[in-house]
């Protein structure tokens, strides 16, 4: 039995997602509310009793000068990874969204493991087709690091790290170094830092305007993190938690101040903040390619491992293509406009 939910009526899915092993915020209503100017819609399938089985959140992004959508789960769905036909069932009612709102295409992420083959296999039966590039041309990042914190504490955290972070946590503080909680009113410090690290590693930031929506739309699940010398902000890092996960979003510093170490002294606060807060996992995000010496990014893998997480690879974006014609145009259309 499945039911369809909207942005103000999404308080059970939302539940259900935080409770979950495999919770995401992407896939609760915070993200639709981040999310503006996409559309947000929830699915819930229940048993026989009311229990809710699985959740699958979608953000609808309409093509300009087309009567046609994409559809996009991140991170999505929500279900125990054994139970098929819940997956099944929610996909079936994906389908019926689509026709509704007219989608060209419906995508998902979840986090099932590479070399998840039952799991691929059944995407392969239901129509779907798998792309599993390893930079970051997907939507989200497929490779990742994660540390797992569980049986650790405030006084043993510091154990499972490589002794060059130790040192270098430490010698962020004897330089003076504190780390404090942020707002909203400290976006423009962090957007100064952001465009500064931006133009160092060859991207384009985000909108100030952005990252005050992801503040305020996830409310308490998300916090800036502010590293400052007398004073004076050096460093800066935005996170989000929901259940047992927490996630390091975006992070960037001052040039000013290259050897200050801040970074990785906020990575530690905000892994402290996760034990405290009853987080298992401390997701560091994305990486390009696998952690092997002739990848040329290989020194990020490191520096993540120097934290004591672990690789992580997931199966890949999944795509169902819903109108096969639309579809075509729509690539036509993309590719002109690149």
């Amino acid at each position: 039995m499945v039911e369809f939910v909207d942005l103000n009526h999404a308080q059970e899915l939302d539940a259900f997602v935080t409770a979950h092993e495999w919770c995401h915020y992407m896939q609760t209503s915070l993200w639709g509310r981040v999310k503006k100017d996409w559309g947000w819609h929830g699915i819930i399938c229940r048993d026989e009793k009311g229990n809710i089985r699985g959740s699958l959140a979608f953000l609808q992004h309409n093509i300009h000068h087309t009567d046609t959508c994409m559809l996009y789960a991140p991170r999505g769905p929500i279900f125990d990874h054994e139970d098929f036909a819940v997956f099944e069932e929610l996909i079936a009612a994906a389908r019926e969204l689509a026709k509704k709102q007219k989608a060209y295409l419906i995508r998902i992420d979840p986090m099932f493991e590479e070399g998840s083959q039952a799991f691929l296999d059944e995407t392969a039966r239901l129509g779907f087709s798998c792309n599993a590039a390893s930079d970051y041309s997907l939507f989200q990042p497929r490779m990742t690091y994660v540390t797992d914190l569980d049986g650790l504490t405030a006084e043993t955290l510091e154990t499972i790290y490589h002794r060059t972070r130790r040192y270098h946590i430490h010698l962020a503080e004897r330089k003076g170094t504190t780390v404090r909680l942020g707002g909203v009113d400290d976006l423009p410090e962090f957007s100064r830092m952001m465009a500064q690290t931006g133009e160092k590693n060859g991207f384009t930031p985000r909108s100030t305007q952005y990252f005050a929506d992801f503040l305020t739309g996830l409310g308490d699940a998300a916090k800036l993190w502010i590293a400052e010398q007398e004073g004076k902000p050096i460093g800066a890092a935005i996170s989000a938690e929901l259940g047992s996960r927490m996630w390091y979003m975006y992070g960037c510093s001052d040039r000013e101040y290259p050897n200050e170490r801040q970074n990785e002294l906020i990575q530690y606060k905000m892994q402290l903040h996760a034990i405290e807060t009853g987080r298992r996992w401390f997701d560091f995000r994305g990486v390009e390619g696998y952690p092997v010496e002739e990848n040329p990014k290989y020194g990020l893998h490191r520096y993540k491992q120097g934290f004591g997480a672990q690789f992580h690879a997931y199966v890949g974006q999944l795509d169902l293509i819903t109108r096969p014609v639309m579809a075509k145009l729509v690539s036509t259309m993309m590719h002109l406009k690149k």
